[in-house]
């Protein structure tokens, strides 16, 4: 259920089961994510070991991510950015963001956001394969073990919609996510650089999830399907960056 709903990857057996409440399956998310960031760091890998440019490399596993997730979560950040940067009401923010359409404001986020990944993906790529795929893995486990916190935390900006139709998961389930995403993100953080890496970057992602969790209760008065999409992202970002900085520390 969870990989149904976080990505485009086939899932062939799910015809043959009852699948289980999205809530009940949001403790799996890390998992999804471990998968998408562990194809997005073979893509990586694969483009430089054809010595391809490093910033080609960084935009192909980018765009090879985005075909596994259909987008989901940059158009999330794109919506955010055009109703929280567009609207001056709480009604006129939410109404941009349920427009199929993009703005000024989406459109530039998405390209600093895309240029920004890329850069810090490029950084990674002194580092050996194993290191860039379990970074990559680790990163994507935690930021979307951190959307469950934010659906479990925060009250949903509307009484329909993905969010708020998809249910709260208890709180041992939004436990269980944060440990299996936590310890993805901490362990292959601190085996690559050090322990402090390691913690520095679920900080930082943390930071970056807390950062938008009060923008979007000042905003729109809670979260939306949007809202943990942009917290992917940030999140991910957030903790590439500390990965870029310990590189070049090292």
């Amino acid at each position: 259920m969870a990989l149904r709903f976080l990505t485009r990857m086939p899932v062939p057996f799910v015809k043959t089961v009852d699948p289980p409440p999205l809530r009940d399956a949001m403790w799996a998310f890390p998992l999804v994510g471990a998968v998408v960031g562990s194809i997005t760091g073979v893509a990586l890998v694969l483009a430089h070991l054809a010595r391809l440019p490093d910033l080609f490399c960084a935009l192909l596993a980018l765009a090879i991510a985005a075909m596994i997730t259909g987008a989901f979560h940059e158009d999330g950040l794109a919506d955010v950015a055009d109703g929280f940067g567009g609207g001056n009401t709480r009604e006129q923010r939410l109404e941009i963001m349920k427009d199929s359409r993009i703005g000024t404001f989406g459109t530039l986020t998405l390209i600093i956001a895309v240029i920004g990944r890329a850069a810090l993906l490029a950084a990674l790529l002194v580092l050996s394969p194993a290191a860039i795929i379990l970074l990559l893995a680790g990163a994507a486990a935690f930021s979307r073990a951190l959307m469950v916190d934010l659906i479990w935390a925060t009250r949903p900006a509307r009484h329909a919609g993905l969010s708020a139709t998809a249910g709260q998961p208890s709180r041992n389930l939004t436990l269980l996510a944060l440990a299996i995403g936590g310890l993805a993100a901490g362990l292959t953080g601190s085996y690559v650089f050090s322990l402090e890496a390691g913690v520095l970057a679920l900080v930082a992602a943390g930071v970056a999830q807390e950062m938008l969790r009060s923008l979007a209760i000042r905003k729109i008065g809670g979260h939306t399907g949007d809202v943990c999409g942009a917290g992917q992202v940030m999140s991910e970002t957030a903790m590439l960056a500390v990965y870029a900085a310990a590189v070049a520390f090292r």
